[in-house]
C-alpha cells in the first residue's frame, strides 16, 4: 500500500473503528478488519502523520456538570476577516472556528472550566478582536448529542461490534487536579499515546496515567473523539439550524435530532433561540425535509437561521488547512484544577 495515497476504503474503516473505540488495541481493530495489527498501526500512523485523522479529548455527555460552553456568532468587515479568524484560532478557549453562510460570518464554539472563566472570555476577548461588527453569544444548557457520538457507518454492524468498548465502571463526580489537566493536554497532542508515554510526559507511572484517564472518562465529563480531514468525510456538507421551539416540545425535538445518524450536534441553548442542531448532509435540499418534520412535531417552531459551513479553520483545538487536515493543536481549557 502506498502510505501517502489519498484516503482509501481501509483508511475509512480504520477511522470508523476509532470513532467507535478511540483507544482500541490494534489487535482488536485488526481482527475486525481482517488484517494484521502492524498493518493497521502503520496505516494509522501514516494518516495521523499527514494530519488526515486524529484523536483528541472532547466534552463528554456530563461535561456541563464540570465545565461551561457557549456558541458565538460573529460578523466582521471583509477586510478584517482573515485577521479575525487567525486571532480566534490562536485563542485556546475557542474550540471550533468556521466560516459560514447566513446572517453571520463566523461560527465559534467556546469552552471554559468555570462560569467566571466563561464570563471573562465573553467580556474580555471581543474588544481585542479585529473588525467585529456584531456578536451573539448563546450559552449551552443541555446536550442531547455531541460530535463524539457521530459515526461514519463505514463498518458493517457485525464488524463494528467487534471494536466496541465495554462500559467503564461507573465513576462518581470529583474535582480534577493538575494531573488530570496535564493528561488532557497530552491527549490533545496524541489521543492514542501509550500509557507509558502519557505517564512519562506527566511525571507519573503508566499505571497512574491509565487509572486517571479511565477515571475521568468514566465520569462522563470527558470523552475521546476521532476526527478526520475533508477527504474522509465522503462528500458530506455541514449545516447548522438555529431554532426556537416551544418549551413543551424542546426536549422531544432535541432528542429527535440527536437520534438521527447524520446529526453531529443537538444542544439546548439560552438565547433568542433555544435549540441548535448541526447535521451532515449530502444535498442541502435535505434540510427542508427536517424542517417539515419539525413543523409536524412541534407546531409553532421557528427557524431563526440556517448556516452552511464554507470552511472550518479549527476543529476542537486542531488548526486545519484548506483540505481539512490537522496542522497543529491548541489544547482546549476543558478542565482545570479547582474548576
Amino acid at each position: 500500500m502506498n502510505e501517502s495515497a489519498v484516503t482509501t476504503e481501509l483508511d475509512l474503516e480504520i477511522v470508523n473503528a476509532l470513532q467507535i473505540n478511540p483507544r482500541a488495541e490494534w489487535s482488536r481493530v485488526a481482527e475486525a478488519l481482517g488484517l494484521s495489527a502492524p498493518t493497521v498501526a502503520r496505516r494509522w500512523s501514516a494518516l495521523a502523520g499527514q494530519g488526515q485523522a486524529w484523536i483528541t479529548p472532547a466534552p463528554g455527555p456530563r461535561y456541563l456538570s464540570a465545565g461551561w460552553s457557549a456558541f458565538i456568532h460573529l460578523s466582521s468587515a471583509p477586510s478584517d476577516s482573515e485577521a479575525l479568524i487567525e486571532r480566534l484560532c490562536a485563542e485556546p478557549a475557542f474550540g471550533t472556528v468556521s466560516l459560514v453562510t447566513g446572517s453571520h460570518d463566523v461560527f465559534v464554539d467556546c469552552f471554559a472550566s468555570s462560569h467566571n472563566e466563561l464570563m471573562d472570555i465573553v467580556t474580555g476577548s471581543f474588544p481585542k478582536l479585529p473588525g467585529v461588527s456584531h456578536r451573539e453569544v448563546v450559552f449551552v444548557t443541555k446536550l442531547y448529542r455531541q460530535a463524539s457520538d457521530w459515526r461514519s457507518g463505514t463498518l458493517e454492524p457485525a464488524r463494528a461490534r467487534l471494536v466496541s468498548a465495554g462500559p467503564l465502571a461507573e465513576q462518581q463526580g470529583y474535582s480534577p487536579d493538575h494531573l488530570d489537566a496535564a493528561l488532557l493536554v497530552e491527549l490533545a497532542r496524541d489521543g492514542r499515546a501509550s500509557w507509558a508515554e502519557l505517564g512519562a510526559a506527566c511525571g507519573v507511572s503508566p499505571q497512574t496515567a491509565r487509572r486517571r484517564v479511565e477515571r475521568f472518562l468514566a465520569t462522563g465529563y470527558m470523552t475521546l473523539r476521532c476526527d478526520s480531514s475533508t477527504a474522509a468525510q465522503q462528500g458530506l456538507r455541514e449545516v447548522t439550524l438555529v431554532l426556537n421551539v416551544p418549551a413543551q416540545y424542546v426536549d422531544d425535538v432535541g432528542r429527535y435530532f440527536a437520534a438521527l445518524g447524520n446529526c453531529r450536534l443537538s444542544a439546548q441553548v439560552l438565547g433568542a433561540q433555544n435549540l441548535l442542531v448541526t447535521l451532515w448532509v449530502r444535498d442541502y435540499l435535505e434540510v427542508q425535509a427536517y424542517e417539515r418534520e419539525l413543523a409536524g412535531r412541534a407546531p409553532g417552531s421557528a427557524v431563526i437561521s440556517r448556516q452552511a459551513v464554507v470552511r472550518t479553520f479549527k476543529r476542537l483545538g486542531h488548526i486545519l488547512d484548506d483540505t481539512g487536515c490537522s496542522q497543529r493543536v491548541v489544547p482546549l481549557p476543558l478542565w482545570r484544577e479547582g474548576s
